[in-house]
């Protein structure tokens, strides 16, 4: 934390300390904003969809209709203080990760332009881990309600620095991305989280791979007692068990591969990712989707198919007679698939009206990610979902 708070000051001084450079003062810095108040409901009533992976709440068990799913406020200041040289500062209010609506700086960094093909970001940035990182708040950028949770279930801040080197070769531009920081976040550290990402982009074609490694450490109470426990047992064999499966000090891995096509009157985009925190309990996800949908005047119809497949985890099975590790191994199978149907209005140049309808289905024996079970939950259940939203940028 005190680390975080270290990279966010950094920059924010650094912005600071030049704006005695700004020269025609009005055009060099600009204000801007988004939000969407979206509702959600749930056919699911013993467990909650939940807007990120950290978090237990949102629509379901606890609240059958809720605006928590996706409803959020986001205001960004923009310092140009030269030509090469400027600042960003953005706070959200939004219900993941905390649990609250409490604001939270999600970005704030200073970036420098050292040529017309190389430029480098300090300090708080976007986790470059999609297609769509640095937009996936902004929901009036996006056709859907929500981008496909199967892939997009992300929503961290990396603090750190990042470098882009831009090469024309023909009609495409080859974007290769190297970044190196961490994540400080309410229930998941990521510790020298460094990568690559190469984007290359062609006419109506956007093409982006990656990959990314770090020591993860997921924690809760009910981990911390739960492992705590479990590793201080006197039967060795369950004891070492405990210590493969622990998910607070894992070196894991992300790797993502993505595609789309927009020539304007329509588009497809497809994205895979896998995130592999084998042994632990948080094991390994393969997950992707594919969309496809057609502009007619204002209206946007589309189509998503999205699916999680998740392993790489060994059950103690009958080495452990106490049932609570094997409870939390059954607990993390998030696999499952769904299919989606959404319609984005374009009322006005800066207000967005969608409804999104999906069914999930859980795999067979799948928690299939959903927080807040209630008695009575049956994993490998599926369930319907349906929101509707107003997405706008100021």
């Amino acid at each position: 934390m005190h680390q975080k708070k270290q990279w966010i000051a950094l920059a924010i001084s650094l912005a600071l300390a030049q704006t005695a450079w700004a020269q025609d003062g009005d055009d060099r810095f600009k204000f801007s904003g988004f939000g969407t108040v979206g509702v959600a409901h749930s056919s699911e009533d013993k467990a909650d969809v939940t807007p990120d992976f950290q978090t237990d709440r949102g629509v379901g068990a606890s609240s059958g209709t809720s605006a928590k799913l996706d409803s959020r406020i986001g205001v960004q200041f923009n310092a140009q203080f030269t030509d090469n040289f400027s600042g960003v500062v953005q706070a959200v209010s939004e219900y993941a990760v905390t649990e609250s609506y409490k604001p939270e700086i999600s970005l704030a960094h200073v970036k420098y332009r050292f040529s017309s093909k190389f430029s480098a970001r300090l300090g708080r940035i976007t986790a470059p881990l999609y297609m769509l990182s640095e937009y996936q708040r902004v929901g009036y950028a996006m056709p859907w309600v929500r981008p496909p949770q199967e892939v997009y279930n992300y929503l961290l801040p990396m603090d750190g620095i990042e470098g882009v080197y831009n090469i024309s070769a023909g009609d495409a531009v080859i974007g290769i991305q190297g970044f190196y920081g961490r994540i400080d976040s309410e229930k998941a550290d990521v510790d020298a989280m460094r990568g690559i990402a190469v984007t290359v982009d062609k006419g109506s074609s956007s093409f982006r791979i990656s990959h990314i490694r770090g020591q993860v450490h997921y924690v809760t109470d009910n981990i911390n007692t739960l492992f705590n426990t479990y590793r201080n047992l006197p039967i060795p064999a369950l004891a070492e068990m405990a210590a493969r499966l622990d998910p607070r000090e894992v070196d894991g891995s992300f790797s993502g591969i993505g595609y789309s096509y927009d020539p304007g009157n329509w588009f497809l985009r497809t994205e895979a990712i896998q995130a592999d925190y084998s042994p632990s309990i948080s094991g390994r996800t393969t997950s992707g989707y594919a969309s496809v949908g057609f502009r007619h005047g204002s209206l946007t119809p589309s189509l998503t198919v999205a699916h999680v497949d998740s392993g790489g985890r060994e059950l103690p099975g009958a080495l452990d007679p106490f049932g609570l590790l094997n409870g939390a191994v059954l607990g993390n199978n998030s696999s499952r698939h769904s299919i989606g149907a959404a319609l984005r209005w374009d009322v006005h140049d800066s207000i967005a009206l969608k409804v999104q309808a999906s069914h999930i289905k859980n795999h067979a024996g799948s928690f299939g990610g959903l927080g807040n079970q209630q008695p009575g939950f049956l994993p490998g259940r599926g369930y319907n979902l349906l929101s509707a939203s107003v997405d706008f940028v100021f």
